[in-house]
């Protein structure tokens, strides 16, 4: 389902995002504007990913709040976890980020979405849902190169396991629709992957806890869909691994994980604390450094290299 608001006509120069400048709902652009910023992204520089369940942005309160702890830190995109507001709108906020959020099922409860660093919204050529629990982005990286970055709420422990399958079915259909030659899934997927198993090969050494049975269907769809789980890649603290405090304030799990296609283009994935908006989640962010020429190198690498003579 693809974002539809376009009450104004879009700026000047802008993406082909439906509803990219129409300062729909509150905190708008107020029409038309195309405001001094940096030129968009470049490959020589590092792009942060993040993905956050901030349990609410319902009121326009909560988002001034989120992006007033954003503006401490290092950020492009960040995807959006409970949003827990009506309807499916992308606007631009005072600020000249962009925001587009899809509600969730259930009476405002639930929905993704995804705030992008107002010096990127000339790259973004695409913003859609799948469903209530995933939407994705595209960015354009170079003329032929693009990233894709879907967002993901996954049901808790109450839905059933079918729901689980019916959200995995969804992601595929992100993953293959316009296809793009990064491609990042990330988000609160309410499952415990713990430490690898000595065959898997999609996860790091550096897990944390317990798998559940919800972290082996993960584990499944990652090796089906070829997706490395980055948070795994990188020694962190104990105390820097964990995402979500349950409500008895003592344990501790990591449920919330950016897997991609591609573990190279990563530099890092860590857990932030410095984001303060009364969730019981921790962001977590990914350091990505797109090395165009590198990953054409790999490519060719890899399309040349001589398969196996069969004796």
């Amino acid at each position: 389902m693809e974002s539809s608001i376009n009450t104004r006509p879009p700026v000047s120069g802008g993406p082909a995002i439906p509803g990219y400048g129409s300062g729909h709902g509150n905190g708008g652009a107020g029409g038309a504007k195309n405001p001094r910023r940096r030129n968009g992204y470049h490959p020589q520089r590092l792009l942060a990913l993040a993905t956050y369940n901030a349990q609410t942005l319902r009121t326009d309160e909560k988002l001034v709040e989120l992006e007033e702890e954003l503006s401490r830190l290092r950020w492009d995109i960040v995807g959006l976890c409970e949003v827990r507001r009506e309807g499916e709108y992308t606007m631009i906020l005072k600020s000249g980020n962009l925001l587009y959020f899809r509600e969730g099922d259930h009476l405002s409860q639930g929905g993704v979405g995804f705030i992008v660093h107002k010096s990127l919204i000339n790259n973004v050529v695409q913003i859609e849902s799948v469903s209530s629990r995933v939407a994705y982005l595209i960015l354009r990286i170079t003329n032929r190169y693009s990233l894709k970055v879907i967002q993901v709420y996954a049901p808790t422990s109450k839905y059933s396991d079918e729901d689980v399958e019916a959200m995995f079915e969804d992601i595929t259909r992100a993953i293959h629709t316009s296809r793009t030659h990064f491609t990042v899934v990330m988000g609160d997927f309410n499952a415990k992957l713990g430490k690898r198993s000595d065959n898997e090969l999609k996860m790091g050494q550096f897990g944390y806890g317990e798998r559940n049975a919800r972290g082996q269907l993960l584990a499944g769809f990652m090796e089906k869909e070829g997706l490395f789980m980055m948070n795994s890649f990188f020694r962190k603290p104990k105390q820097r691994k964990w995402t979500w405090l349950h409500p008895n304030g003592v344990t501790k799990n990591e449920i919330d994980f950016i897997l991609s296609t591609n573990r190279h283009i990563f530099n890092d994935v860590s857990v932030i604390n410095a984001v303060k908006t009364g969730s019981d989640h921790r962001m977590v962010r990914g350091t990505l450094n797109l090395r165009i020429k590198l990953e054409r190198y790999r490519l060719m690498k890899s399309t040349l290299r001589p398969a196996p003579i069969q004796l």
